[in-house]
C-alpha cells in the first residue's frame, strides 16, 4: 500500500483560491466551478505523491532557497506552491501565473 500524504491548505492559500474563484465567477460561473474541480484533482494527486511535481526554482529571486517549494500548475494558469514535510503537504499559495509572483510580495 502506498503512503498517503495529508494535504493542508494555509489560510493565505485558501484566501487566494477564494479570490481567484470569485474573480472567475464574475466572468463565468462554470469556469469558477472548473477551477475548483481541478484544484480538488490537484489535492488528490498531492495526497498520492507530491514528489511528482517539480521544484519551484523561480522563487530563488525572492530569496527562497532552491528545493524548498514545489509547484503544480492547474486550470492552465494557476499555480499551487507547496512544501512537503514528513507525511504532510502544505499548500502555502495559489497564484495566477499571468501575474507570476506578484501575489507573493
Amino acid at each position: 500500500m502506498r503512503k498517503k500524504y495529508n494535504v493542508r491548505l494555509a489560510k493565505r492559500a485558501d484566501r487566494m483560491l477564494l479570490a481567484h474563484t470569485r474573480f472567475l465567477a464574475q466572468v463565468s460561473p462554470s469556469a469558477a466551478g472548473k477551477l475548483l474541480t481541478e484544484f480538488n484533482t490537484v489535492t488528490n494527486r498531492l495526497s498520492d505523491n507530491p514528489f511528482q511535481f517539480p521544484f519551484a526554482d523561480e522563487l530563488d529571486v525572492l530569496g527562497i532557497p532552491l528545493e524548498t517549494y514545489r509547484k503544480c500548475v492547474f486550470y492552465a494558469r494557476y499555480k499551487a506552491l507547496f512544501l512537503v514535510e514528513n507525511s504532510d503537504v502544505f499548500i502555502d499559495a495559489i497564484i495566477d501565473t499571468r501575474k507570476e509572483n506578484e501575489d507573493l510580495y
